[in-house]
């Protein structure tokens, strides 16, 4: 089938809640993707910052091919040795052998997670960034400072703040004492890849220590190597309370994680 069969099979058959493609990808390799009429292209979305090792490398289609050969999804109930594998690079990765792994399936779920986790602290207020992405899903679109993508579906959660990136003195006016968390990302990604003040992140994470509130690094599109650090926040010098990452977690698959530091480990 052609681009324009494809597009019409998608009208017939696809909600229309991002809109219409303009054309359909049928295959990739590397940086390279073809589209449904042979037409190659160079992927720079790379799967919105997702297949950071490109399409069908060699290595991950090795690993998935010989765990599905061996054994599928065992839920929740059971321990799986690739699992806890993982875990244990990501809690060495943090530097920080008291942190402890939640997986999930997206970044969103991710920051699903850690607003739960927050919510163990018995306090509910939350501070954000003006412009920040944190997810499409309720918790993580309200947590979402961009008012184009929650307009559609308020009301949303209540008692959240978001204030101007990089802003230290409008984040000292937002934290306080019934704060639960504040979430950043290290560097805003969907705003325009902005890197805040050099001491930005030590101060927020100062405030977020004499208020108790816990501090949250959304590490989903700067994670996994993507800044030259494995995390992106790393250059600041500060240890947060809590890690989401995604995205090239996965390398293209459906792949997240909750990362909770010293006490914030403990909640659950």
């Amino acid at each position: 089938m052609k681009n324009k069969e494809l597009i019409s099979q998608w009208k017939k058959t696809t909600q229309n809640n991002y809109g219409v493609p303009s054309l359909a990808l049928v295959k990739g390799k590397g940086l390279v993707v073809t589209d449904a009429d042979g037409k190659n292209y160079l992927d720079f979305l790379g799967g919105i910052a997702t297949n950071i090792l490109g399409h069908a490398h060699p290595a991950i289609v090795k690993a998935v091919s010989k765990q599905i050969s061996v054994l599928g999804h065992v839920s929740n109930f059971y321990a799986h040795p690739n699992a806890l594998a993982l875990a244990e690079k990501l809690i060495s990765m943090t530097g920080d052998k008291s942190a402890r792994v939640f997986f999930c399936q997206s970044g969103a779920e991710a920051n699903e997670a850690a607003l739960k986790l927050s919510r163990r602290t018995g306090r509910v207020r939350i501070v954000a960034a003006r412009g920040a992405f944190h997810g499409r899903t309720m918790g993580a679109l309200s947590l979402t400072g961009q008012p184009a993508k929650r307009e559609p579906f308020v009301p949303l959660l209540k008692g959240i703040k978001h204030v101007a990136f990089g802003d230290i003195n409008a984040m000292r006016r937002a934290i306080n004492k019934k704060t639960a968390m504040v979430i950043l990302e290290p560097i805003m990604g969907e705003a325009g890849v902005i890197v805040p003040p050099a001491d930005y992140l030590a101060e927020v994470r100062q405030l977020c220590d004499a208020s108790g509130a816990l501090l949250v690094i959304d590490a989903i599109q700067t994670g996994m190597g993507r800044t030259g650090d494995w995390f992106g926040y790393e250059y600041s010098g500060i240890k947060p309370d809590v890690i989401t990452v995604a995205k090239g977690l996965g390398g293209g698959l459906p792949l997240g994680a909750m990362i909770a530091l010293g006490k914030a480990a403990e909640l659950f």
